[in-house]
């Protein structure tokens, strides 16, 4: 299978460097979960989960969370799930069309 996904490593905010200092690549699905985190960051969504209290404030929010998601088009639709953990960081399940079932956690 031809690899068609492919991006730099960026963690908050720089790039990623390998011990030859040259900038680490990802493949396959770690591209799509950064893509999906990157998504996240820049959908202004995460400002409106910060004053939130209670589960009934947060549900709609994680709910907007999950329709941004949705649009990658490398995502199956529906299959976006979004947990607000008890630690205040987010898990992500999503059904990929190429990878399977992925999970990013600590989002």
């Amino acid at each position: 299978m031809i690899n068609t996904h492919v991006d730099l490593n960026i963690v908050d905010g720089d790039f990623v460097f390998n011990p030859s200092l040259s900038v680490e690549k990802l493949s396959a699905a770690k591209v799509i979960g950064q893509d999906v985190k990157h998504r996240i960051l820049e959908s202004g969504l995460l400002v409106k989960l910060v004053k939130q209290r209670n589960r009934n404030g947060i549900a709609p929010v994680l709910t907007d969370l999950e329709l941004e998601v949705e649009q990658d088009d490398r995502l199956k639709p529906g299959t976006i799930l979004i947990t607000y953990n008890s630690d205040n960081t987010l898990s992500i399940e999503a059904e990929t069309k190429q990878y399977g079932l992925m999970k990013w956690a600590g989002a």
